[in-house]
């Protein structure tokens, strides 16, 4: 079982993880990752090292790999318990302590490339969440999937521009440059073929953490993962519904959601799903409601990312 073995060798705290998952390697980096990136989040917390920027994208990085070891076994009670060793120690070291100075600086040259990257895949179990920082793609954060009713996008939208005559090619980030604070537009996207008729409304249905305080993972242990009973979940209307076609003629449904939605997506475990429930035109003869199931994976962390200015 993971536990923190001692606070003065940070890469120590996962040393007990079972040996199956030590061996792999994409989960040692991960194990690296979260610590470090959990570490200098405290010292920054402390000492203010970073920008407001390069503060998002340490979260983006830091939620990244706490949901891959989720994912690959561990328990969250453990992690949780290694983050609190390491801010422990982060907070009793003094602001000019060398070792952190020098991953603060090692941090930021890393950052300097990062913020030239315009997409970011996140994957998850089985889904995967694609972002992008492009001022001329439609999604900042989509999940590309189908049932057997709808092919779909589901995501973040991108806001509209609000010049058009910027030139992404000499933007260049400044100390005082703020992470996007334009809410994006949760949302939607119901491709349609000739024969469909549009639906009239969905809901999401998400886990609501006051009927239910822990993380739905029973499915996910069965090797068959999927959305709660709605019995524990809160559902969430559309509030804007729009019909129509795309610049290659395919017609869409877009259901759009309140920021509600959004903070309560954000809220959820990485191992989670929720579910998306279609409900058909009441004129269609015997038509039934479909339900889309959407894992949750690094929402958040895709987010985060997404945050960094456009380019």
């Amino acid at each position: 079982m993971l536990r923190a073995l001692s606070a003065t060798v940070l890469l120590s705290l996962f040393a007990s993880a079972p040996a199956a998952y030590a061996q792999q390697a994409a989960t040692a980096s991960a194990e690296q990752a979260f610590l470090e990136r959990t570490s200098l989040e405290a010292a920054d917390d402390k000492c203010g090292y970073f920008t407001a920027l390069e503060r998002t994208a340490l979260k983006s990085g830091q939620l990244q790999a706490r949901g891959a070891l989720l994912r690959s076994g561990f328990n969250r009670e453990d992690i949780d318990a290694a983050a609190g060793e390491v801010i422990r120690f982060a907070n009793l070291q003094p602001c000019g302590d060398v070792e952190f100075r020098t991953a603060v600086d090692k941090l930021k040259d890393a950052f300097s490339a990062f913020m030239g990257q315009m997409t970011m895949e996140f994957p998850g179990r089985e889904r995967v969440w694609s972002a992008s920082r492009s001022r001329w793609d439609t999604w900042r954060v989509v999940q590309t999937g189908s049932s057997e009713a709808y092919l779909y996008q589901f995501g973040l939208l991108a806001p509209d521009a609000e010049t058009d005559d910027d030139e992404p090619a000499l933007y260049v980030p400044t100390e005082d440059t703020l992470p996007v604070q334009t809410p994006y537009l949760l949302a939607v996207d119901l491709i349609l073929d000739e024969t469909q008729g549009a639906p009239s409304t969905a809901r999401l249905l998400i886990r609501d953490p006051r009927k239910a305080t822990e993380p739905w993972l029973g499915a996910i242990f069965t090797d068959d993962p999927g959305p709660p009973p709605t019995r524990l979940t809160s559902a969430y209307w559309p509030s804007d519904r729009d019909i129509y076609e795309n610049r290659n003629g395919t017609r869409r449904a877009r259901f759009t959601f309140s920021p509600d939605a959004t903070e309560a997506l954000t809220e959820l475990d990485p191992r989670e799903w929720f579910q998306l429930v279609i409900q058909p035109d009441a004129r269609t003869p015997n038509a039934q409601p479909s339900t889309l199931d959407v894992e949750i994976g690094d929402f958040r962390a895709a987010y985060e990312f997404t945050r960094l200015p456009a380019l």
